[in-house]
Parts: structure tokens; C-alpha cells; sequence
């Protein structure tokens, strides 16, 4: 994938395109269409960070969910709830959240990026892989 660096595992959408992940500070998420030869720079990176992995539910095939992890220590989970589907969902708005654990052992999603990263830390670090089964992540 050219004018990209240190692309890592990513994820496979339900369009049949690839998410190529970058791990490096700066990495963002590229969705790669093979058949068509075309990759764009998708909504799942957000500021950038070191990502490791995309799944995707598509349980609601017009609002498809998709979950990045981040491969650092404090790598929050984060979940992009895309408005649309096909190529254009990662590339139009959405709504991105993070995943929080609670003091009670319950979850959240929160808006707040560095409550979703101070979670990552003390309970789920260098998150590598991803996988989304009958709507449970």
C-alpha cells in the first residue's frame, strides 16, 4: 500500500474491501479496494494512533459497526458506528466511541477518548486482534 507505514493485521468489510492498518503514532486505518485498485484514508483512525485490527458487525447493514484496536499500551477500543454502507460508510460521518470498564465490572461506551485509554491500560494493553461473533465483540 503505497504512502503508508508499518501497515499491520486490519479487517475485511462486508463489501469484500480490506482495512489496512497502520502501527505506528501517526498510523491510520486505509480502506483498499482491490478489484477497483483504490484505497482511501477511512474515518476509524480519528487523530491517528497505532492501529492493529478491524471487525466489523453487520447485524444493521446500513449502519455497520466496526471496532479498531490499538496495538499500545494505552490503545483504546474504539467503535465507529458508520451512517451508510459500502465504501462510502468509512469515509462519511459516524459516530466513534471507546470502550470504558467500570469499577463493577460493567462497560460503557464513552465519548471521552482518555477515559477509553486509562480503561485500556489498567485492564486490556497492547490490544492486538479483534473478532466479532453474533453481535458480541
Amino acid at each position: 500500500l503505497t504512502g503508508t507505514t508499518d501497515n499491520c493485521g486490519g479487517g475485511l468489510t462486508p463489501w469484500n474491501t480490506w482495512v489496512s492498518c497502520e502501527e505506528y503514532e501517526d498510523g491510520q486505518c486505509w480502506q483498499v479496494d482491490p478489484i477497483n485498485e483504490k484505497a482511501e484514508e477511512t474515518k476509524l483512525g480519528g487523530d491517528g494512533g497505532r492501529y492493529e485490527s478491524v471487525a466489523v458487525d453487520n447485524r444493521n447493514p446500513t449502519n455497520p459497526v466496526f471496532f479498531t484496536t490499538e496495538d499500545h499500551e494505552k490503545g483504546a477500543l474504539r467503535r465507529f458506528v458508520a451512517n451508510g454502507d459500502g465504501w462510502d460508510a468509512l469515509h462519511s460521518d459516524g459516530e466513534t466511541t471507546f470502550l470504558n470498564i467500570l469499577k463493577d465490572s460493567t462497560f460503557e461506551w464513552t465519548t471521552d477518548e482518555d477515559e477509553g485509554q486509562k480503561s485500556a491500560k489498567k485492564h486490556f494493553p497492547n490490544t492486538e486482534g479483534v473478532q466479532v461473533h453474533e453481535g458480541k465483540v
